[in-house]
């Protein structure tokens, strides 16, 4: 493979992108609050446009970003979780969204694991762990529910219900397959993750042994998916059908996460970074990383939001980010500056040409696709340029829930 060319602009030209970020992506956010209505009694976080619900990850990423900007938000990830817990059935099942007409969203099966981390980031950025003693039984039923009713006995590992849960809609590894079937990179990473954070939280509480508990989940899945997920010819994560029990091997955003929530051991990582994620005839595009490889047969860029938002190529802001701070981790700075710039031009383009942002853009050619004047998790690009140079995670400086 030939490296490809990183071609960042100047210092100078860097600071005036994220100065322009910062104003003119991260001033958008007062447009995505909204006070407590309904089925959500906490005030909270929508994707703006059309949209009044709360969604699990739309709003998760989103107060990650506002916990950035101002440790007091936190207030919106701490409601982010009563809200969602307000829905949590006895057994632990939790819709994946929230309507304030209607209450749970049937269409998401189970909220994704981000539970716990969203109680942890609201926690530390509040400076207050104490809110959570009293949902703390609720919380851990909620967390724990995929293990208990979405896990493979054979493996350890945790599914998706089906592709809409996944959130990448259309992933070409997981769409119009079985129910409660695949066990992707995705889920696992977001899972040990969450395990993660429930232990810090627990220990926190002063909750010894249901710490302990919780950082054994994280490291018995994370050792699964390094047993089962990894492809050691091929040198990726793949999706692991536990229905046909055998792996899809298609190169989707998906495999990544392993990456991101710093599960692959550092050569394993470096094989998979600079034979996909760097490689333009994988994921790396001349406008970010790819959701799905360019030489896969389904590989397209088109516009389209029903009956999927499209994976199956375009760049995700968000998925980027996460992208980003993975190549920051495993030891490619100038490839997590790349991508944080030109993720950074893609939505200040739109926003300067068109007023508004998408939910995706063309990996080809830069052009705005899906769900026009969408604010949700592309506010994260307000900040990458600064946390790809300065290397730091500003959710969390510590970074202590990617710490193995």
């Amino acid at each position: 493979m030939i490296p490809p060319k990183y071609d960042t602009s100047s210092p100078a030209e860097l600071d005036r992108l994220a100065a322009d970020a910062r104003l003119k992506i991260g001033g958008l956010k007062s447009r995505i609050l909204r006070k407590a209505n309904g089925a959500l009694p906490y005030d909270y976080i929508v994707p703006n446009g059309v949209y009044e619900e709360q969604w699990d990850w739309d709003a998760f990423f989103v107060g990650l970003h506002l916990v950035s900007a101002d440790r007091a938000n936190g207030i919106y990830l701490k409601n982010w979780c009563l809200n969602f817990l307000r829905h949590t059935e006895p057994d632990g099942q939790t819709p994946g969204g929230i309507r304030p007409w209607a209450g749970r969203d049937a269409r998401l099966y189970h909220i994704k694991p981000l539970m716990g981390q969203a109680a942890y980031y609201a926690s530390i950025a509040l400076g207050d762990f104490g809110w959570i003693e009293p949902v703390w039984d609720k919380m851990t039923r909620c967390v724990t529910y995929r293990e208990r009713a979405m896990s493979d006995a054979a493996t350890g590992l945790v599914k998706w219900w089906d592709s809409m849960e996944s959130g990448a809609d259309n992933n070409a590894s997981l769409v119009r397959r079985y129910h409660n079937s695949m066990a992707a990179g995705d889920v696992n990473g977001f899972m040990v993750l969450d395990y993660r954070a429930m232990a810090v939280v627990a220990a926190k509480l002063g909750r010894k042994e249901e710490a302990a508990a919780f950082a054994e989940r994280a490291r018995r899945l994370a050792a699964a998916v390094n047993a089962v997920l990894w492809d050691e010819t091929d040198a990726t994560y793949y999706t692991y059908d536990a229905v046909e029990k055998t792996l899809v091997r298609r190169d989707v955003y998906s495999n990544l996460i392993p990456l991101w929530a710093r599960i692959a051991p550092l050569e394993r990582a470096r094989a998979l970074i600079e034979r996909y994620v760097l490689n333009p005839a994988k994921l790396w595009a001349p406008h970010g990383v790819r959701s799905l490889a360019a030489d896969d047969p389904a590989y397209n860029n088109e516009n389209v939001i029903k009956p999927y938002s499209n994976w199956q190529g375009p760049i995700w802001p968000h998925a980027n980010w996460m992208v980003m701070h993975a190549l920051l981790h495993y030891g490619y700075p100038e490839a997590a500056l790349a991508v944080a710039e030109r993720v950074t031009r893609l939505c200040l383009k739109d926003l300067d040409e068109n007023g508004m942002m998408r939910e995706n853009y063309h990996a080809d050619t830069g052009a705005p696709l899906a769900a026009p004047d969408f604010i949700s998790w592309n506010l994260l690009v307000a900040q990458m340029i600064d946390e790809a140079r300065d290397g730091i995670f500003q959710p969390d400086p510590s970074q202590a829930l990617f710490q193995a």
